[in-house]
């Protein structure tokens, strides 16, 4: 199959492919998600830049975007937390899993000597200390901190209790475990945390035993140990895939299980309203469902199975509902697919990678009244490398903002790097549709994330003069330009963008502190 690109259909718009995302090592990862075969990475390199197109000019000095959105300030360190030897953003160690929660930045702590911890900041070095502290115990550090209204969620573990569910409500004292769902030193592991209809929803996994068949479980709590109740068991041999997402108060994912294979399921957080929503292959063969994304009360997604090859597909929830939208290819050969966000509430953008001329082709998707979804081509993105061998484009990431669609384009190569990663732009139009700066990260172990600001996204980029640094964009090339040199003659590698009220936190790395939280004011 070449450089593996014919088994590609989806890269995560989330993480990205060819590397470990935006977030250090502790981002939420817990070892539980089976991704199948189909959706592996395409392969990527370093290229030469002949004949590559120009970098956007970037003004001098940061400006302020036209209305009323806020002027960026000077960034600074908050605090220094960790050794000055954490310098690789990938290397798992530094803050991690930024969030608001009530007006604050929460985030989770993890040290080189295994320790991890729950944090807290309001942007001053007095400001930002440390909610609880857990001792190293195996791989079982802070993970998934998810706000549900005056409770923070998060899974962590220790000693006496194993990996269990906590919560807090911001303080020392109102932090304190759940349940312990698996009693003792044993671990229920849970993952995929995900507020639905008030409650909070999470899977666990129990590993194998002499006696029993490793297996899922979906839980609910109210944050209560009272109200933490088993929801279901899916079954042995069951296993939670990677995508998943909410629509109003139904949770739909990808699952597996020995009776149905990899299917998409839902759940209103009762046993009732867990059910398969339709099995596509029937019996335990596998559709694969992926790549998840809600239109209205609907959801899109993409299959694969030996019959059909990849297809895309919607659903209402019902299996009635449940409907082929239109063939990918009719093998694991054919296009590389993705799905992604709309620029607006009412559609959807498909993009399509043809190995034969190597070009990615950009369209929107808009259900009509009569139910049906139609399909316009907005463009097809130019390729400066694509009479070379292995230049395949793919999604990297997206985010919406100001009525845009922010994505990344990266090129491919024969090593694990892209030759190229470019920031676009689309309103749904081909006129509205450019790139705005290049490269983005090419590095196979740091991907570039973009977040959403207000109507200007902010991400990591670099340019002649700089290494990789934080830029803002508001989607026009004027809009697009550096915001702070953070690290001069290096690279800060910054990540994790989150906006707290008037202040945006985010990690970056120099060579004085390591990785450490940094804060961007922002000035009316």
């Amino acid at each position: 199959m070449g450089s593996g690109r014919g088994v590609v259909l989806l890269c995560s718009i989330i993480v990205g492919c060819g590397g470990t995302g935006t977030g250090t090592g502790g981002s939420g990862d817990t070892g539980q998600e089976n991704e199948p075969p189909i959706e592996s990475a395409p392969s990527g390199g370093d290229g030469e830049r002949t004949g590559a197109p120009p970098v956007p000019t970037a003004p001098p000095t940061p400006s302020t975007p036209s209305g009323a959105s806020p002027t960026l300030g000077t960034a600074h360190l908050v605090k220094d937390i960790f050794p000055p030897f954490n310098a690789s953003p990938w290397t798992g160690f530094g803050p991690g899993l930024l969030v608001d929660f009530q007006g604050r930045l929460f985030f989770a702590a993890f040290f080189e000597d295994g320790r991890t911890g729950l944090w807290t900041s309001d942007g001053t070095e007095a400001g930002t200390v440390q909610v609880k502290d857990f001792p190293a115990f195996q791989d079982t550090g802070v993970k998934e901190l998810t706000p549900l209204g005056n409770r923070l969620f998060f899974a962590a573990g220790d000693a006496a209790h194993g990996q269990e569910l906590w919560v807090s409500d911001g303080t020392p004292g109102g932090t304190r475990l759940v349940k312990d769902i698996a009693p003792g030193a044993g671990s229920s592991s849970p993952f995929a945390l995900t507020p639905v209809n008030g409650s909070l929803l999470f899977f666990c996994f129990r590993p194998e035993t002499a006696t029993s068949p490793g297996r899922t479980e979906l839980w609910r709590t109210d944050g209560s140990e009272a109200g933490t109740v088993l929801v279901r068991d899916m079954g042995p041999d069951s296993s939670l895939s990677a995508s998943r997402v909410r629509v109003g108060d139904t949770l739909f994912f990808s699952f597996t299980d020995a009776a149905h294979g990899t299917e998409l399921w839902k759940t209103d957080g009762t046993e009732s309203g867990t059910v398969i929503v339709k099995d596509i292959q029937p019996g335990a063969a596998h559709s694969y469902p992926s790549q998840l994304q809600a239109l209205g009360s609907s959801v899109f997604f993409f299959t694969f199975t030996p019959t059909q090859g990849r297809e895309l597909w919607r659903t209402d929830g019902s299996e009635a509902g449940t409907t082929r939208v239109r063939e990918i290819s009719a093998g694991p050969e054919g296009p590389t697919a993705s799905l992604l966000p709309g620029n607006t509430d009412g559609n959807l953008y498909l993009t399509l990678s043809e190995p034969s001329d190597q070009l990615m082709r950009l369209y929107a998707l808009e259900p009509d009244g009569a139910g049906a979804v139609q399909e316009r081509l907005v463009t097809t993105l130019p390729n400066t490398y694509a009479q070379q061998a292995d230049a395949l484009p793919y999604i990297t990431t997206s985010t919406r903002a100001g009525g845009k669609l922010f994505f990344g384009q990266a090129l491919s190569s024969p090593g694990p790097s892209p030759r190229d990663v470019q920031l676009w732009v689309t309103d749904g139009t081909a006129a509205g549709t450019r790139m705005l700066s290049r490269p983005l990260s090419r590095s196979d172990e740091f991907t570039t994330g973009l977040h959403a600001l207000d109507d200007r996204i902010l991400y990591s980029s670099t340019s002649d003069a700089e290494g990789l640094e934080p830029w803002v964009s508001d989607g026009t090339a004027a809009g697009t330009h550096l915001v702070q040199d953070i690290t001069p003659g290096a690279s800060s590698y910054p990540h994790d963008f989150t906006r707290v009220g008037s202040s945006v936190f985010f990690v970056a790395t120099d060579s004085l502190h390591g990785s450490e939280l940094w804060v961007l004011p922002l000035e009316d």
